[in-house]
């Protein structure tokens, strides 16, 4: 995608691999849903790609301090929704949604919400985003599954 500084490494998590951009993440994946559409059978290994735009430890207190941030980007007739994915760590799912939730000064809409505040937790890193899921995570198995 053009970046000369990207890096990926390895996680704790069998199958998921972690790739550092200097680029825009979301527009990282907007660009590979492209590419995927073009060169369906080049997607044979890597089947999701979720763009991170903060990484931190985890830690709630460091993940508040990045959901304040992020919650600059909601406009204020705007809805959100707290998602959260975990994997090897201890902090639980509803603890973390709490934390974060309460800073954000916007109506919740678990339903329909206008921006998802998506967070991936890993062992001792999570990563954050406001995206919208449908928008800007790359499934490429859901995309192979709407072609048939």
């Amino acid at each position: 995608m053009g970046d000369p500084d990207l890096k990926i490494s390895r996680t704790n998590v069998s199958g998921l691999l972690a790739c550092h951009t200097t680029l825009d993440p979301v527009g990282v994946v907007h660009q590979l849903r492209e590419y995927a559409l073009e060169n369906p059978y080049q997607f044979r290994f890597a089947v999701r790609f979720t763009p991170l735009e903060f990484c931190v430890n985890s830690d709630l207190q460091e993940m508040v301090s990045v959901a304040k941030e992020l919650s600059n980007r909601i406009r204020e007739e705007d809805s959100f929704r707290v998602t959260v994915r975990r994997r090897h760590t201890t902090l639980e799912t509803s603890d973390v949604i709490t934390a974060v939730a309460a800073v954000i000064p916007r109506r919740v809409d678990l339903d329909n919400p206008d921006n998802t505040l998506w967070i991936e937790i890993v062992g001792d890193w999570t990563g954050m985003s406001l995206i919208d899921p449908e928008k800007d995570i790359l499934s490429i198995m859901s995309m192979r599954d709407d072609a048939y």
